[in-house]
C-alpha cells in the first residue's frame, strides 16, 4: 500500500471558534422560541407552510431577523399548552 499524504485541509476549529457570533442579526429558531415563550418544535410546526415577515426558510433551518420578533410574536398568538406528562400507575410494592 502507497503511504497516506497529509490531509490538505485545513484543521478543525477549537470549540471556542465554533461558539455562535456575537454580532449576527438574526435568529435560530430555538432563540426565538425562548425569546417569545414557545417551546421549539411547537413554534417550528406554527411557521410550517406560513409565510411570516421576517422569516426565510433555508436548508438548515429558518432564518429568522431579530427585528421582526415582536411581529412574528403577534402573528403566531399566545403558545399551545405544553402536553401533560405521562400518567404512570405506580409500581406495586
Amino acid at each position: 500500500m502507497p503511504p497516506q499524504k497529509a490531509s490538505k485541509s485545513q484543521p478543525k476549529a477549537d470549540a471556542s471558534e465554533k461558539a455562535k457570533s456575537k454580532d449576527r442579526d438574526w435568529l435560530t429558531t430555538a432563540e426565538l422560541a425562548a425569546k417569545i415563550g414557545w417551546r421549539e418544535h411547537a413554534l417550528r410546526d406554527a411557521m410550517r407552510g406560513k409565510e411570516l415577515p421576517g422569516v426565510r426558510r433555508t436548508s438548515f433551518g429558518y432564518h429568522i431577523e431579530s427585528a421582526s420578533v415582536d411581529e412574528i410574536s403577534k402573528t403566531l398568538g399566545a403558545p399551545p399548552p405544553k402536553p401533560n406528562s405521562p400518567k404512570r400507575k405506580p409500581a406495586r410494592a
